[in-house]
């Protein structure tokens, strides 16, 4: 990886304003900042019930036992620690001007985490595997010490995307979100990937990362073209106005695709390209696609 940090004061700036959303309740661990499907005492009210001998009378509503001569007890939102997990495509389609963006994009979600008192962990996808880079972190100290080994990520080699992710052992139950960072130029079923994540009760977001050339080329002549990740299928054609018209058909499918299955199976899904800031891009794309708040 460049010399150039991942994760700047500009960077940081702007994550003090924002927050990862959460769209539903989760099944988390500890003490934490996540609404949790169990009753609690976190102050946030959820309902009320009857009261039965043994419960704490310190809970009783007075005001409606003085109007419906019942006893009620108020019951409470219990607050948990989430467990979030983000997956990063390892492959070497993603080096280059995409890596700094990807990693930039993992350690955002990775600060707005453990500034919401979640614990976060990386999952590095290679080839049929997937490699844990640090364990469970939990709080801004830890994390800094994993934005130095994020830093060091090296991008080579090619991934299966759905035997990756199903080779975590820890991808954790219904306990909070987990967002693919990818840019899905691949083979392998990602999207039996996505149902994986999206079985384990999980919520998952797709954060898709492409290069202005993969979504505009600029390519003109005789071109010759390889598979980056195998330096195979080398192939040479003619680049001219019919084959750039037939490209950018190809590339809008491709991405409607993607758009749709995600909005069918309630996967959050946002493009980034590799010359935005991200911290633009949290701002505006994750705001409107409710992956931030």
């Amino acid at each position: 990886m460049s010399a150039q940090r991942i994760l700047d004061g500009a960077l940081l700036q702007a994550l003090q304003t924002l927050d990862l959303y959460l769209h539903r309740p989760i099944e988390g661990h500890y003490s934490g900042a996540r609404l949790s499907r169990a009753y609690g005492a976190s102050p946030e009210f959820a309902d009320y019930r009857e009261y039965v001998p043994g419960d704490d009378l310190r809970r009783i509503d007075w005001n409606l036992a003085g109007r419906f001569d019942k006893y009620y007890i108020r019951r409470f939102i219990d607050e948990k620690q989430g467990r979030n997990r983000i997956y990063l495509d390892q492959s070497a389609s993603m080096g280059g001007e995409k890596a700094q963006t990807a990693l930039r994009m993992a350690a955002a979600l990775g600060y707005l985490s453990v500034a919401s008192m979640d614990s976060v962990a990386y999952r590095l996808l290679t080839g049929e595997a997937c490699r844990d880079l640090c364990g469970n972190i939990v709080g801004r100290e830890r994390f800094f010490d994993a934005v130095q080994r994020l830093e060091a990520v090296e991008f080579a080699g090619s991934v299966d995307l759905r035997r990756a992710v199903l080779a975590d052992s820890g991808a954790g139950f219904g306990d909070g979100a987990s967002y693919l960072i990818s840019d899905l130029l691949t083979e392998s079923d990602w999207k039996a990937a996505v149902r994986e994540l999206l079985g384990r009760g999980r919520q998952v977001a797709v954060i898709q990362v492409l290069a202005p050339e993969e979504l505009e080329p600029s390519a003109r002549g005789t071109c010759s073209f390889c598979d980056v990740e195998n330096g195979k299928n080398r192939v040479r054609m003619d680049v001219d106005r019919g084959a750039l018209s037939a490209y950018a058909q190809a590339v809008q499918f491709f991405l409607e695709d993607i758009r749709r299955f995600c909005a069918a199976h309630e996967v959050g899904y946002m493009l980034v390209r590799s010359d935005e800031r991200v911290e633009e891009v949290l701002l505006t794309k994750g705001c409107a696609e409710e992956l931030i708040r």
